[in-house]
């Protein structure tokens, strides 16, 4: 091989000899012959380990970034799946394969006689199979326009008619990558409506029972004070007693069939539970029951009055009808509750008292509208008017039970 040089380059002959040259550039010819052009290799330490620095440096932020991004996708997921936990609504979702991959609370609690999660990664087709009078997936994805209405098996007999709505999931370069399912139980569709129609007509009816209660009140006050004889005197307590438990019963099915806007002021705590506890005096002494109040005067609080009064007036009433006669115990304390995760610190108030408290099975049922375990049938709307306004007010109230009876403690942003 034949070798031309242009000023000095460092290479090696045939005969293994080093020979030492600064700049070269290797091209072929035909012959062929390697030409050797200059170029300049001056490695420098400072230099490389300046280069070796920022290398580090820039995969150190690479993976931070990598990391961050990796955190953020986490909590994308867990919003996503806190959300389809939350709906009051039935959902799958499947991938390409039509394999199940998600099944949420709500649909499982309302099959909750199956099993749902031997579902999991389970082909589609075994579960609208099973639950779906021997459906297939072709049954739900033929029809052109959503929502599919079915009829769904939630037990081995007992159905109930559903709206099947089906979408398809896309991922990158719309790549098609599964279906989701959402089943809505149209008896709760029904329901809800009902509801309102019942709340539309509660009103209506309440305002025409009011006016006239009104009066029978006065004149009942009024024949109180002319009457000296104690029965007939006790007779009419009575009468003004039964007419202001009605009013509450009124006055809660206006709350309940309207959109309340607060009317939010500054009020002492204290002033708006004395209230509370004088609304609620006719129950408090037809029972003789001992009301223990320790609210702390000092306190205020930002909110709507009528709204608040009327929330532990229910929960007060409540209380008075689950203790025993004589014997009957409230307690009423507050304390502030300091929030660290945020800025904002509670108020609580707990009315503590000495029934039988809360069914466990009933536990989850106690605010719901309308559901009542009294014997004289209740409304069932006192704990729920209360729940609604401590939410209006960006509270909450937790029920549960003591060691003496039921407690419930609401929860209101100072």
């Amino acid at each position: 091989m034949k070798y031309i040089e242009k000023n000095k380059i460092s290479i090696m002959n045939d005969n293994n000899d080093n020979n030492v040259y600064s700049r070269a550039d290797i091209k072929i010819d035909a012959n062929p012959e390697i030409v050797l052009e200059p170029f300049t290799i001056n490695p420098n330490k400072e230099s490389l380990e300046k280069a070796f620095k920022s290398f580090e440096l820039a995969s150190v932020k690479l993976s931070n970034y990598y990391n961050s991004l990796e955190e953020k996708i986490i909590d994308l997921k867990e919003n996503l799946n806190a959300v389809l936990e939350s709906m009051p609504l039935g959902v799958i979702i499947t991938d390409e394969l039509n394999k199940i991959t998600f099944i949420n609370k709500y649909l499982t609690a309302l099959i909750s006689q199956n099993n749902l999660i031997k579902y999991l990664n389970k082909d589609i087709n075994e579960f609208l199979y099973i639950f779906f009078e021997k459906a297939t997936l072709e049954d739900f994805i033929k029809p052109i326009f959503n929502p599919i209405e079915k009829t769904m098996a939630i037990s081995k007999n007992k159905f109930i008619p559903i709206f099947a709505y089906i979408k398809i999931l896309y991922g990158k370069n719309k790549k098609f990558s599964g279906r989701i399912f959402i089943f809505q139980n149209i008896e709760e569709i029904k329901k809800t409506k009902r509801l309102a129609e019942i709340g539309e007509m509660s009103a209506k009816i309440a305002h025409e029972i009011r006016n006239p209660l009104g009066s029978v009140e006065l004149f009942a006050s009024i024949l109180s004070t002319e009457l000296k004889d104690k029965k007939h005197k006790e007779i009419i307590s009575y009468i003004i007693s039964a007419v202001k438990n009605m009013n509450t019963t009124i006055t809660n099915l206006l709350e309940f069939s309207k959109n309340i806007k607060p009317d939010i002021s500054k009020h002492n705590l204290y002033d708006i539970c004395s209230n509370s506890i004088l609304f609620a005096s006719y129950i408090i002494k037809q029972k003789n029951i001992t009301i223990d109040e320790n609210i702390d005067r000092s306190l205020f609080i930002n909110g709507d009055k009528n709204l608040l009064t009327q929330s532990f007036l229910n929960i007060i009433i409540n209380a008075c009808q689950s203790v025993p006669e004589n014997n009957g115990i409230i307690n009423i304390n507050s304390t502030i509750i300091k929030n660290d995760s945020n800025d904002t610190d509670y108020i609580c108030i707990t009315f503590e008292d000495n029934g039988k408290g809360f069914e466990k099975e009933n536990m989850d049922k106690i605010f719901t509208p309308f559901f009542s375990t009294k014997k004289s049938g209740g409304t069932g709307l006192g704990l729920s008017i209360a729940l609604n306004n401590a939410i209006l007010h960006g509270g909450y109230i937790n029920a549960e039970n003591s060691a003496c009876g039921a407690k419930i403690s609401v929860y209101l942003p100072i």
